[in-house]
């Protein structure tokens, strides 16, 4: 079966200086690194000045990614990519106001190590578009070593 296993680990992060959190990450990338199967397990609540904001809880995505194109990036074995799609999170919070979200993703996979694993870096966010308040939605940072 064509495809990647990565797994790592992130933070969240807020602009208004709230209390994030720590987070372990899963994913399954395949057909070529275009379509990615995640899970995300926030591990401790976050917080805004002691006030709560959301428990411990995973987010489920699924997503498309398209590979950008750039002679400089290309020739150094780097791959830039950025993804869209859906997302499941099993506990609505002050965060996101409902289970079902969009996720989005902008990253980088450096170039194969010598044991034929990549690392890679990404910047996620997760929220539900405004369909649903609140919808401050989750930012988030992750970097994993892709098998």
């Amino acid at each position: 079966m064509d495809g990647h296993f990565a797994l790592g680990a992130g933070m969240t992060y807020q602009y208004d200086g709230s209390k994030g959190t720590d987070l372990g990450v899963a994913t399954w990338t395949s057909i070529q690194d275009r379509y990615e199967v995640a899970a995300f397990r926030f591990l401790t609540a976050q917080t805004r000045r002691g006030d709560p904001l959301a428990e411990p809880n995973w987010i489920f995505a699924a997503s498309r990614r398209w590979r950008l194109h750039w002679k400089l990036i290309d020739h150094s074995g780097m791959d830039l990519f950025f993804g869209m799609g859906a997302a499941y999170k099993t506990k609505t919070d002050d965060l996101n106001g409902s289970n079902w979200n969009f996720a989005e993703q902008l990253g980088w996979r450096f170039p194969k190590q010598p044991s034929g694993g990549r690392v890679e870096f990404a910047i996620r966010h997760v929220s539900n578009a405004g369909l649903k308040k609140p919808n401050r939605g989750e930012d988030f940072l992750t970097l994993a070593y892709v098998f």
